[in-house]
């Protein structure tokens, strides 16, 4: 009969003294904050979160390259956004920017491919629609007819050197894949018409996992 007493004696001794111990250490340290990559690092860069310049004023071929898609964080959707992003430090500027590029249309032709081997699989997308409810499937083509705002998880982008201090920025999608798998991918985008307006203006490509709606 002594020996069970004798165990929780011990367990609780156990316990008390872990306790103690954690209260001494407290709480674990925050994580040094994260650098913004620079451009030349920010280009390097093959795993999405990801962005690329571009172009927006001429017709052709802004993106055709490979990169690597990880799991979304914990706090992202499962949705891979294409789109562009802009960025700017004066705010009426920077909302004729991104309002040009929307009411002024940037159609394109967008297509996600997985690397499964030595083939490549289309992956579905779809876009948002003008009521920015409906969710429409681009076709065998991905012609999409423009942008849309959309909202990129935050954390990944930050823990991954991508986001500026500072800085007003607003993501525009051209399409999206809803739920890929992590893995290898391909993923080409032409501008079909030219934008005169936009000459001179900076954006970024931008690959990256939605947000979740707070």
């Amino acid at each position: 009969m002594l020996k069970p007493a004798s165990g929780r004696l011990q367990s609780t001794a156990l316990a008390v003294a872990l306790a103690a111990l954690a209260a001494c250490s407290g709480p674990s340290p925050a994580p040094p904050p994260v650098a913004p990559l620079d451009a030349a690092q920010a280009a390097a860069r093959t795993q999405v979160p990801l962005t690329r310049p571009v172009a927006l004023d001429e017709p052709g071929v802004i993106a055709d390259m490979e990169f690597d898609l990880p799991p979304p964080g914990e706090l992202a959707w499962s949705s891979l956004i294409i789109g562009v992003r802009i960025e700017g430090t004066e705010v009426k500027s920077f909302i004729a920017h991104s309002d040009l590029i929307v009411r002024g249309r940037l159609p394109a032709r967008v297509k996600l491919q997985r690397i499964d081997g030595q083939e490549r699989v289309d992956v579905p997308l779809i876009r948002i629609g003008p009521d920015l409810k409906e969710r429409i499937p681009l076709g065998p083509d991905g012609f999409t007819p423009g942008v849309r705002a959309a909202g990129l998880d935050g954390t990944m982008l930050y823990e991954a050197g991508l986001e500026r201090e500072g800085v007003l920025s607003k993501i525009l999608s051209f399409a999206r894949a809803a739920n890929p798998p992590p893995g290898r991918y391909h993923l080409r985008i032409e501008l079909l018409e030219p934008r005169p307006q936009l000459q001179g203006r900076p954006a970024e490509l931008i690959l990256g996992y939605n947000a979740r709606a707070k």
